[in-house]
């Protein structure tokens, strides 16, 4: 069995790490008609667990898990993602705030965006069918790593506490990484809670959703939840796509 080295939070978009009994983990993000995206994040580790997060990774009883600092020097020079607010209430909790000018733009660079990770297509009008628009994220070990650079902040010896499968470049089985999990990183009475750590996205698009994949949809509200264990392990792809009328 592989010794653990490294934790993801990943998130999706996809989204950052995400630990508790109530773990929480919430992206909402508004895609405008003009192809900007603002897109809020927050993350939070409970207390009933940060204490163990802090103990397996060697921090202080109150030295902060997240790091407003990090944010900020990740996004000094990036042009197509721009930081618009990094605050951490409490050292357990980070809330964000990005703006992407043109979704186009950001999608066109590979340094943050490998490509097929995320797609904004135009579909054209078919017979009687209008003309649409297409969103889909395709989550994959490939473009793991990027969705650190997309949103930073979780502290590196939290990343470098879990090795997740995701990030590992000869990764383990899942089954193999929950067996990890339960007897080194989490503890065996702590994986109930951790199962039902998830992160919730919420995409509010131009116009009411016709059809979608991945998720639900309500008008213009498109709804997953992503299981942290499966953003973490990534054994299988996670993907989720939604269209509307142009």
């Amino acid at each position: 069995m592989k010794p653990p080295k490294f934790m993801l939070y990943a998130a999706i978009f996809a989204a950052t790490l995400i630990v508790g009994a109530s773990c929480s983990g919430n992206l909402d993000a508004t895609l405008r008609g003009d192809g900007s995206v603002r897109a809020a994040v927050r993350l939070t580790i409970p207390e009933a667990l940060s204490g163990r997060v802090r103990q397996f990774v060697g921090l202080g009883s109150r030295e902060p898990l997240f790091s407003p600092e990090a944010v900020r020097n990740q996004f000094l020079g990036r042009t197509s993602i721009n930081l618009v607010d990094v605050s951490s209430p409490t050292p357990d909790i980070l809330t964000s705030v990005v703006w992407v000018q043109n979704l186009d733009t950001l999608i066109a660079d590979t340094s943050l965006v490998p490509p097929g990770m995320i797609r904004y297509q135009r579909i054209p009008a078919q017979g009687s069918s209008p003309a649409m628009r297409e969103l889909s994220v395709h989550l994959s070990r490939e473009n793991a790593p990027y969705m650190l650079k997309l949103f930073p902040g979780v502290d590196r010896r939290i990343i470098d506490s879990l090795s997740p499968p995701a990030l590992e470049s000869d990764p383990v089985s899942a089954d193999e990484y929950r067996l990890n999990l339960e007897q080194v990183i989490i503890g065996k009475k702590n994986m109930p809670a951790f199962d039902a750590c998830s992160v919730d996205v919420a995409i509010t698009v131009p116009k009411a959703i016709s059809m979608a994949e991945g998720g639900s949809f309500s008008g213009p509200i498109f709804r997953a939840k992503l299981p942290l264990f499966d953003l973490l392990t990534l054994e299988k792809p996670i993907a989720f796509s939604m269209r509307w009328p142009e």
